[in-house]
């Protein structure tokens, strides 16, 4: 049987209570060694106007930082968007923009999974079903079965942070 790549996360509330502890952890100015990796999204929904902050994992791809997910909360950054990071304990404003070339995505995919080894299911939220290891093909399957998305985050020079809640801006100050 050959290897099938698929998104993989907890369930709802498992998964909820996941980022809660992250959003808590992340967001003190002191976070430790797991924000070298994680971060949180600041953004305003594009329908709703509603702030919202997410974990996530970053990852670098040649000169690129980029967030790998198949979350709905991706197509906010459709046509790009000013949000900020907290990244390392330290809020940034960035410009997010979600990746819409699949070729693009799908070798950014097999680039992180190769790079990342036995850690790769867990920092790009997959797992592989049957034998073998997946290469190209798999992820575009996967780009475009499973949505697996990339999005851009790109540092900007503008200090606005309007889409960070003031709670989270406060903790992290402290």
């Amino acid at each position: 049987m050959s290897p099938e790549v698929v998104r993989d996360l907890p369930n709802g509330e498992e998964r909820a209570e996941a980022d809660a502890r992250m959003r808590d952890l992340l967001s003190r100015p002191e976070p430790g060694p797991l924000a070298e990796r994680l971060a949180l999204l600041h953004f305003t929904g594009r329908r709703t106007g509603r702030a919202y902050t997410v974990p996530a994992g970053m990852h670098g791809l040649g000169d690129e930082m980029v967030v790998a997910t198949g979350s709905a909360w991706r197509w906010n950054f459709r046509d790009g968007a000013d949000g900020s990071l907290t990244w390392r304990g330290r809020i940034s404003p960035v410009r997010f923009t979600l990746v819409t070339d699949a070729e693009h995505t799908a070798r950014a995919y097999w680039e992180l999974y190769e790079r990342y080894g036995e850690a790769a299911p867990r920092r790009l939220g997959i797992s592989v079903r049957g034998g073998g290891t997946p290469g190209l093909v798999e992820f575009r399957t996967a780009v475009a079965r499973h949505g697996l998305s990339l999005v851009t985050v790109v540092p900007t020079t503008a200090a606005d942070t309007a889409d960070v809640p003031d709670s989270e801006k406060e903790r992290t100050r402290r």
